[in-house]
């Protein structure tokens, strides 16, 4: 199961964008740092796992801004317990973290943490006063705040675009090869947890339901990367099917493909009805499958596969899509393709659609049946080493290559009783245009 480590802001730009405005970088609305600080101690902060630095940080500015509002009634007693706090709490963090990540039964003293992790020791010394003594004064404690604010700046907020943090280009995309691993983990991850519950029988069990759910937020959260364009979406899809994940590897020609449908089909429902661009990108990335290759091989066992896939799919967008992305557009759009590319299993793929849809047969149907005549003139074998054909008819040139084959109609123009017998190839190229009879 892969790990994830999970930020309550959005995107990395998101980070940037408020560390510009904690410190004054390019931001000259005068309200930038408060909008800054109420964004993470009003939002951030409750959606958890917020660092203690964004959260300290926000924390001395939020006593910065408390002591330069306009306050007459604010008395020099509370502006120091303002600082105080501030500043006590963001000293106390780093210390506890340091204690923590020792894992000793006896932690070492704050001052030594201070001293190993570069906090200047002083601020020890000042927190140690205002907890146990007096409440230092309010010069003191203004100039360590601000002290502060510059350690952190050192070591957290100058570091966010060469630390671990930084997981995005200049554009703020996640990195192509890191995404791609990212979508194979949790790709691998969902199939080996399904085949788990199959073996054990508990596919219908809340807690594998549960384990569902978490790979749909998972592969979720890919999809609704940084970037505002399709491009995380394609990455997505690219992956799920050219590396093979929907089909199975043992799998022969003629096999059924229920049993990849029953395993993948709760991930794929889910996506499709969460994400909007997902449906589309996945049949299209199927239409590129099956239209690669030159020439469609009807005893391609992956071919197939993707045919049957791409109709599945098709089936699934129909009844799972929720942001007004019609079936039948998609559709559409894969009979164009069929007729575009004809081949034995764009033919099978055509025709189940056009049997399945009244309206689309009558759009297509015509277009249909003309690319099918391409197709099969494709499947007449020519046997290039003695240069015959394959219906039996000599050849007077052996044919090596696709582009030599030429084919024209050998029906008349006119008998629509006669427009589907077939094809012949020419000994020689016609001298008419194609689609008349010489």
């Amino acid at each position: 199961m892969p790990r994830y480590t999970i930020h309550p802001w959005r995107t990395h730009t998101d980070l940037l964008t408020v560390r510009d405005q904690l410190y004054h970088l390019d931001t000259p609305a005068p309200d930038a740092r408060r909008y800054a600080v109420d964004r993470i101690l009003s939002c951030w902060k409750f959606r958890g796992n917020l660092p203690h630095a964004v959260e300290s940080t926000a924390l001395l500015i939020d006593a910065q801004l408390h002591h330069q509002s306009q306050n007459s009634e604010r008395s020099d007693f509370a502006l120091r317990a303002v600082y105080t706090a501030a500043f006590t709490r963001f000293v106390t963090g780093f210390c506890d973290i340091g204690r923590s990540r020792e894992g000793l039964l006896q932690p070492s003293s704050m001052l030594d943490v201070a001293k190993r992790i570069g906090m200047p020791v002083h601020f020890v010394g000042l927190r140690h006063e205002a907890v146990h003594e007096e409440l230092p004064s309010l010069g003191r404690l203004v100039g360590a705040v601000d002290e502060g604010l510059r350690w952190l700046w050192e070591v957290y907020w100058s570091r966010l675009e060469v630390s671990a943090l930084n997981d995005v280009e200049s554009n703020g995309r996640v990195d192509d090869g890191e995404l791609k691993d990212e979508v194979r983990r949790v790709l691998k991850a969902f199939r080996s947890s399904r085949r788990d519950a199959f073996r054990t029988n508990r596919q219908r069990e809340a807690e594998h339901q549960s384990e569902v759910e978490a790979f749909a937020q998972a592969c979720g959260r890919i999809l609704d990367g940084d970037s505002r364009d399709r491009q995380d979406v394609e990455m997505f899809a690219t992956v799920l099917v050219d590396e093979r994940f929907l089909v199975p590897s043992s799998r022969s020609l003629g096999d059924s493909m229920d049993g990849a449908f029953t395993l993948w089909d709760p991930l794929l429902s889910r996506l499709i009805q969460s994400q909007r661009r997902f449906p589309a990108t996945l049949v299209e990335r199927l239409h590129t499958q099956l239209t690669e290759s030159t020439v469609q091989s009807s005893k391609d066992v992956a071919s197939e596969a993707f045919a049957l896939w791409l109709l599945h799919a098709l089936e699934l967008a129909n009844t799972y899509a929720t942001h007004g992305s019609t079936d039948a557009s998609l559709q559409a759009a894969t009979l164009r393709v069929c007729c575009l590319y004809p081949g034995s299993w764009t033919k099978m793929v055509g025709q189940r659609l056009l049997e399945g849809d009244a309206e689309l047969m009558a759009d297509y149907q015509a277009l249909f049946e003309a690319s099918v005549l391409v197709a099969n003139s494709e499947t007449m074998e020519v046997d290039t080493e003695v240069g015959t054909a394959h219906d039996g008819g000599p050849s007077e040139l052996p044919f090596s290559t696709r582009d030599e084959l030429v084919a024209v109609r050998y029906s008349a123009l006119h008998d629509h009783s006669t427009a589907a017998v077939g094809w012949r190839r020419a000994l020689f190229a016609p001298s008419v245009p194609i689609g008349i009879v010489a």
